[in-house]
């Protein structure tokens, strides 16, 4: 069964999503661990907090929570990445891997990908997007699913959103709204200046 994940292009701080798209693999940093292939989760939280003696516990699970998930990714598995307001799908073609002959130290810790599909963010609902901008390095999508693989399969994914309405009413009339939850504020404000415009 597919897998899907969102992954921040910069690893080490650094912006590698050209890179990515060009070379055909992403990558995370922490570089310093070299590879952590076959370590349990622990394993690596205890490397990580020899090697970045200065950090915290709280750092040391998040980064070891990245490393299982590289390795958990099998071929078939899909990568989203969000870039310049839009979102990159890549599928995965291998399995984790430390390059220890790669230059760049924050290419080292990487997975083969294949570029699929673009798409434009506002595309998904607004709960969708918001997940997608609060959560941390690498993380699992599996509760949108759904939604992913209607977008990449070229369905509407407004179709799965859900409708939201509010009613104004006064004493000399009524005003009623309904939109999916996948309209922003900024449509909403478009939308709402063009009806101003009209009266």
């Amino acid at each position: 069964m597919t897998k899907y994940f969102r992954l921040l292009p910069f690893p080490e701080g650094e912006d590698k999503f050209n890179e990515f798209k060009e070379k055909g693999f992403v990558s995370i940093g922490w570089w310093e661990l070299f590879s952590v292939t076959d370590l349990t989760r622990e394993q690596i939280k205890e490397r990580y907090m020899e090697t970045y003696p200065t950090s915290t516990v709280h750092a040391s699970r998040l980064v070891a929570s990245y490393f299982i998930k590289l390795q958990e990714m099998t071929p078939g598995d899909v990568i989203l990445i969000p870039y310049s307001g839009e979102y990159h799908f890549f599928e995965v073609e291998g399995k984790y891997f430390f390059d220890n002959e790669e230059q760049d130290i924050a290419l080292k810790q990487r997975i083969k990908v294949k570029f699929i599909k673009k798409l434009n963010k506002n595309s998904f609902s607004t709960k969708f997007r918001k997940s997608i901008g609060v959560q941390p390095t690498l993380t699992y999508l599996g509760k949108y699913k759904d939604e992913i693989e209607s977008a990449l399969l070229g369905d509407d994914p407004i179709s799965l959103s859900k409708q939201k309405a509010f009613v104004y009413t006064e004493s000399s009339g009524s005003i009623s709204l309904s939109y999916s939850d996948n309209i922003s504020k900024k449509i909403l404000k478009e939308f709402f200046d063009k009806v101003l415009d009209e009266i």
